[in-house]
């Protein structure tokens, strides 16, 4: 996240927005942003819809996997990488997708 807040003028120059997702409560989020100085929006209890796995290990304790997930101005997803986010990559796909309006 604290990457993503980085980056966020790299991503507005690619017309690129960021949401973080996560299954925590909402006041959960409203502190890990606050703690974080995050000025993007986390979304709460979407994460089934995007995909996110939720594994348990085997204390019974869930996992959460992460995702980096970018939507195209039609609405279609045209990009999905599991892990941490690779920086990088994400910028290089979006500099990618504006130069083509939107379609890579």
């Amino acid at each position: 996240m604290e990457g993503h807040q980085r980056n966020l003028y790299l991503y507005e120059r690619f017309n690129a927005r960021v949401l973080g997702v996560s299954r925590d409560d909402v006041i959960t989020l409203k502190y890990f942003a606050n703690s974080l100085d995050l000025t993007f929006p986390l979304l709460s209890n979407v994460t089934s819809f995007l995909g996110v796995s939720v594994d348990a290990q085997p204390d019974g304790r869930p996992i959460f996997s992460r995702r980096t997930i970018i939507i195209d101005k039609a609405g279609i997803i045209r990009y999905v990488r599991d892990g941490s986010p690779d920086f990088k990559d994400i910028l290089l796909f979006l500099k990618k997708l504006n130069q083509k309006g939107g379609k890579p």
